[in-house]
């Protein structure tokens, strides 16, 4: 058995949250290489699964990266699978979510080439502090938080890429900073392990470890599972859902990763098998 690391150009190799990952399939007699996804020549029907794993860079080329899934998803079986990618890959999927009755950060869509006051959207909502970012987004790309007093920076910045990409205003949730956001990870419908995330403000993780092993509470697994429930997501391969607590000290969903995320492999030794063993029973 063969399965390709799906990577990006950037940093084609293996990241540090890959290489457990890496090792358990070795353990199982599994070939792993990695590739990046934009990788001229690279025979991707020779492998038994792409499994995508680090392909950060997609928000910059989103036509391209679609176009390469629906090639790829047509000579091996892609992880998770591409229809899950497609609707993951633009977070409009949190208004879908918010719908059926998650708790979400609120959020605001400034659609390409709509023309909108910052100051007038921060205003009506009662916003302070917000945070703006593109639709479809990933490490944090283009992230930027602007206080009442900074709306005209917040402006020029929607103005800025109005005719490129759609762009998300949210409230600045203080938990994130705070050192409140929680990554819960589930494994094939299983919770496997929950991390607190270094706020992406304070250097996410390129500034120390990115995330430390903590015992989720209850009412998070909870919460988390009937998120992926309602996203029809909860028996994929692998999961990351992220949460806060709202003004409520209620669990709120930030982001749903069903993609491209890390997956803490290091932070909790042994979770890496639980995954390994899903792909390889599948395949």
């Amino acid at each position: 058995m063969k399965i390709a690391f799906v990577t990006n150009p950037r940093h084609p190799d293996l990241e540090d949250d890959d290489r457990p990952l890496a090792e358990a399939f070795a353990r199982r007699g599994v070939a792993v290489v990695a590739a990046s996804w934009d990788e001229e020549g690279f025979d991707w029907a020779g492998f038994d699964v792409a499994l995508l794993r680090s392909p950060w860079d997609y928000p910059r080329r989103a036509r391209e990266f679609l176009d390469w899934l629906a090639r790829v998803e047509a000579l091996t079986r892609v992880v998770n699978p591409p229809s899950v990618i497609r609707w993951n890959a633009n977070k409009r999927y949190l208004g879908e979510l918010a719908a059926l009755g998650v708790n979400v950060v609120p959020t605001a869509y400034v659609a390409r080439n709509e023309s909108v006051s910052l100051a007038t959207l921060c205003a009506v909502r009662e916003w302070d502090t917000v945070v703006l970012k593109p639709a479809v987004s990933a490490d944090s790309w283009e992230t930027i938080r602007v206080t009442r007093e900074e709306t005209e920076v917040g402006q020029q910045y929607l103005d800025r890429h109005r005719k490129d990409r759609e762009i998300m205003v949210q409230p600045f949730v203080p938990d994130v900073e705070q050192g409140g956001e929680q990554c819960l990870v589930w494994f094939g419908g299983e919770y496997s392990h929950a991390v607190t995330k270094n706020s992406a403000f304070k250097g996410g993780r390129h500034v120390g470890p990115e995330g430390r092993l903590i015992e989720a509470k209850p009412e998070a697994i909870a919460m988390t599972r009937d998120v992926l429930e309602k996203a029809r997501a909860l028996f994929l391969p692998y999961a990351r859902v992220d949460i806060a607590r709202d003004e409520r000290d209620a669990p709120l969903l930030l982001e749903l990763e069903l993609f491209e995320p890390t997956l803490f492999f290091a932070e909790k030794p042994g979770s890496e098998e639980r995954l390994a063993e899903l792909l390889t029973a599948r395949t």
